[in-house]
């Protein structure tokens, strides 16, 4: 999935689950000894997203549509349980859930970026534009980047680069350290022959991808088109480094070959 809507590899941190399940739970009632005890909100979503971690994102589900069972009209919950699936695959229950969030809430625009997601992962691209504009007239929306990035994707799907690299440009004036969003311009500037412009975005992109050999193999591919023989060799020689055995490895050894000659 290239888009995204979350700057950090958790996309869902476990205190804004808590405070979003929280908020659901009444007090919780006495128990005796005898009863085993009963997982309130907070705990479930603690732990769908403990699963989802573990890489047991089936589980992970299961809980939160229990949740979302027990709270029909918690629009938070229905966007966190949204975004489960979306990172699932699941984009048509994904679209459902994102959908009654916006019923309840739509000024949630967490949920409807989230929805232009699962639209652009199906395809829908004049729909999930749709869904990003109308996020964008949020202004109090505290990642704006995620929104511009994900429509820089959306017009690259389409072949629309010129367009994709001018809402990148917004994304990483608004985070310079969103590196997704570098590596994305990167690509987007090499497909129109801006091999310059592109390799330097790479640069800045580097912090995150040092252990990712198809990173490697696309700078030393920029390299080797700038002419740059020995940073490129030393860039396919990162490739094979820290991929070995990999599909961006292989092409690492036949481009070093074509350049030792």
């Amino acid at each position: 999935m290239r888009f995204i809507s979350a700057d950090s590899p958790r996309t869902v941190a476990v205190a804004a689950l808590i405070l979003i399940a929280a908020a659901s739970c009444g007090p919780r009632p006495p128990k005796t000894s005898a009863e085993p005890r009963v997982l309130t909100t907070a705990e479930k979503v603690r732990m769908a997203d403990s699963y989802r971690n573990a890489g047991r994102m089936n589980d992970a589900l299961g809980i939160l549509d229990e949740v979302v069972t027990e709270n029909p009209d918690n629009a938070q919950l229905h966007r966190v349980y949204g975004e489960y699936l979306v990172l699932a695959g699941r984009y048509s229950t994904a679209e459902q859930h994102l959908n009654r969030a916006l019923e309840l809430d739509p000024y949630l625009t967490d949920a409807r970026n989230w929805l232009g997601v699962t639209l652009a992962e199906q395809d829908r691209y004049d729909e999930a534009r749709r869904q990003y504009e109308r996020a964008l007239d949020d202004p109090s929306y505290p990642s704006p980047q995620l929104i511009y990035f994900n429509l820089g994707v959306l017009y690259r799907a389409q072949g629309l680069d010129e367009d994709g690299i001018k809402q990148l440009r917004r994304a990483v004036q608004i985070d310079p350290r969103f590196f997704k969003a570098h590596y994305e311009l990167a690509l987007a500037l090499e497909t129109i022959g801006k091999f310059d412009e592109a390799l330097d975005e790479l640069g800045v992109a580097e912090p995150a991808y040092r252990s990712d050999g198809t990173y490697w193999y696309r700078r030393g591919f920029l390299e080797f088109r700038l002419q740059r023989a020995g940073q490129a060799l030393d860039s396919l020689r990162r490739c094979l480094d820290v991929s070995p055995g990999s599909p961006a490895a292989a092409q690492a050894r036949e481009l070093m070959g074509v350049i030792q000659g």
